[in-house]
């Protein structure tokens, strides 16, 4: 895990300017730095680059720029097949001084040119620029694991890791696109990923999945990877045997690293899927870190417990009392690191915990994000889920039974409280962005946006779930969980992540997905006899969340000044209507949310407007 960036222009960068510009990405990369000028023609090409050392840390030949040949290379990421991918090429004749996946990568690239990238499995984003051929390909992983920024204009190309690479490379501010902000607020942070657009005007996200060609004064945009829909009954014998191959490889692929890993772990089967897997089945020596939470809507501590003792792992229990944590302040450092508001409290949660596994000496740390897109995960999953088996009466009625008895007593949204609510109108999606009544008066104006997906396929079922994956949920946690990593120098990966697992689950015929009321059923079966039953046959799902009252407290003076003093903010909420808000005994969730997105945006105008 690195920190990336690089200018195609006419300027030329003095050495102040470039440990300027190298500062800017310390924290993605303290362990070493550099930088390359190239010139091409009448223009330079200027790569910026820190190193985090993960694999073959101790080897300074593997530092960046990476030069092969006629070649040059910056890299963030991991390409977690480099071992396999290194075999392949030593028997084309390449020879190796390093064992870092960088130079894998580059060799890859040298061999088999732009079609290379389809033979990677990991994250990343990179540039690679050819000086004999003239040629450079910039980019990124597919399900957008790694960061990646570009501004472009008729003289300019920059991109880079972070949003303040690019600032800091052209050495301007840029305007603030209040537009997202007000989505934010209105939405919630599902809305925000249908597009490439940031919070700065002019400064995009580069799209995942794609490539930049960048030849002869152009520069052409191209897909290397395509979602293809085939469903394929062998998925599902003994016990889904093939998908069980996928996970576990992708798990074996990503517990390859040179320093000491750390598994974050909740009371939920996602989490304690990896921990188990890699602890019984790969024997890895693995340390565990739990967040307790004391509101009871969100504590899991008993089913932790049950996890650890299971485990048997070096395990910590985080107690937080998050009004005594001096939330505001805290938030500010992450909103500043993040160059955006801080869309999710329980990414603040995610920040705080991992300050703490940055003390215990720990560079790289393994979650469970992705599971719920791939397995079936959320309470509206099992509407589209009847919705796909309304032909077979038969299991349609059984599964009507299940979900009337197990899965509705827990469900509080009103929307998702009716069985037919998808078998009578596949294009219900007003659950999905927050438009709760208690909005209708918040903002100063009146808005309408007409909810927006990708078709994939003609499955309701798949085709939510790939979205929910690429454009609305998972978007969201990989951004924060990269910067919130990032900010305490720790690379963080997702083994659920991995293009084979996913082309596997997506393939799966859908009638597997849920039985006798429990959705994941294929990832339950999975880990029988190494997760404990009471674990891995949980039908709640409680989420790693807290209210927006237990990290602030509206009641104290100098909270509500700093709520209702002067902002860019009140251009868009009415500040009455927020006293109105505050002023509540009880928050429901969407309330809680939209204060602490609130709270959030407010702050982030205040330091970069």
């Amino acid at each position: 895990m690195c920190g990336i960036a690089g200018y195609i222009g006419r300027k030329k960068f003095d050495n102040l300017k470039i440990r300027n510009i190298l500062a800017t990405m310390r924290r993605r990369g303290p362990d070493s730095n550099g930088f390359k000028e190239i010139k091409i023609e009448n223009k330079f090409l200027t790569l910026f680059f820190s190193r985090l050392s993960i694999i073959d840390p101790y080897n300074n030949d593997a530092n960046q720029p990476y030069n092969f040949k006629d070649s040059v290379l910056v890299f963030n990421g991991e390409i977690y097949n480099y071992i396999e991918l290194k075999a392949e090429l030593q028997k084309k004749g390449y020879s190796f001084n390093t064992e870092s996946d960088t130079e894998v990568l580059i060799k890859v690239l040298d061999c088999w040119g732009e079609k290379g990238i389809n033979r990677l499995e990991g994250m990343w984003a990179f540039y690679y620029f050819n000086n004999k051929k003239k040629i450079g390909i910039l980019s990124r992983d597919r399900f957008g694991e790694k960061p990646l920024f570009y501004y472009k204009n008729n003289n300019e190309f920059v991109f880079g890791s972070e949003i303040k690479n690019i600032q800091k490379i052209l050495g301007r501010k840029f305007q603030i696109n209040l537009k997202r902000i007000e989505n934010l607020l209105r939405f919630g942070y599902k809305s925000l990923f249908k597009s490439n657009d940031t919070y700065f005007k002019n400064i995009h996200s580069f799209p995942k999945g794609h490539y930049y060609l960048f030849k002869k004064n152009q520069i052409l945009k191209k897909k290397y990877w395509e979602i293809n829909y085939r469903p394929n009954k062998d998925l599902v014998t003994n016990n889904f045997q093939l998908i069980k191959k996928s996970l576990l490889n992708s798990i074996k692929l990503r517990l390859r690293s040179d320093v000491p890993i750390a598994f974050l772990l909740s009371g939920g089967i996602d989490s304690n899927a990896l921990a188990s897997i890699a602890k019984k089945h790969f024997n890895q020596n693995i340390s565990t870190f739990s967040i307790i939470n004391k509101d009871k809507r969100f504590d899991e501590s008993n089913y932790i417990d049950v996890a650890q003792k299971n485990l048997k792992t070096n395990h910590t229990n985080l107690k937080f009392d998050f009004t005594q944590t001096n939330f505001l302040k805290k938030l500010r450092d992450q909103i500043i690191y993040h160059d955006s508001p801080v869309t999710m409290v329980n990414s603040f949660l995610q920040f705080e915990l991992l300050k703490i596994i940055k003390r215990k000496g720990f560079k790289v740390v393994i979650g469970g994000l992705g599971a719920d897109e791939l397995f079936s995960g959320y309470y509206d999953h099992h509407l589209l889920y009847l919705n796909e088996i309304k032909q077979n009466k038969n299991l349609l009625k059984k599964s009507i039974n299940n979900w009337s008895k197990l899965i509705l007593p827990m469900v509080r949204n009103p929307y998702l409280q009716k069985f037919d609510l998808y078998i009578k109108n596949k294009n219900f999606r007003k659950h999905i962005f927050q438009e709760d009544e208690f909005k209708k008066d918040l903002f100063i104006k009146s808005s309408k946006t007409k909810f927006q997906e990708e078709s994939y396929c003609k499955s309701l079922m798949k085709n939510r779930m790939i979205n929910e994956l690429q454009h609305e949920i998972v978007p969201g946690g990989l951004k924060e969980d990269d910067l919130n990593s990032m900010y305490n120098s720790i690379e963080n990966r997702s083994p659920y992540l991995d293009s084979k697992l996913f082309q596997d689950c997506l393939n799966m015929p859908s009638e597997h997905y849920i039985r006798d009321g429990m959705a994941k059923w294929p990832l339950r079966k999975i880990i029988k006899n190494l997760v404990p039953d009471v674990i891995r046959l949980k039908k709640e799902k409680v989420g790693f969340n807290t209210s927006i009252s237990d990290v602030i407290d509206f009641k104290k003076k100098k909270n509500i000044n700093f709520l209702l003093s002067d902002s860019e903010i009140f251009k868009i909420v009415k500040k009455k209507s927020l006293i109105n808000l505050i002023n509540k005994e009880y928050f429901s969730g969407t309330e809680s949310n939209f204060l602490f997105t609130f709270i959030s945006s407010k702050i982030f105008l205040e330091n970069f407007k």
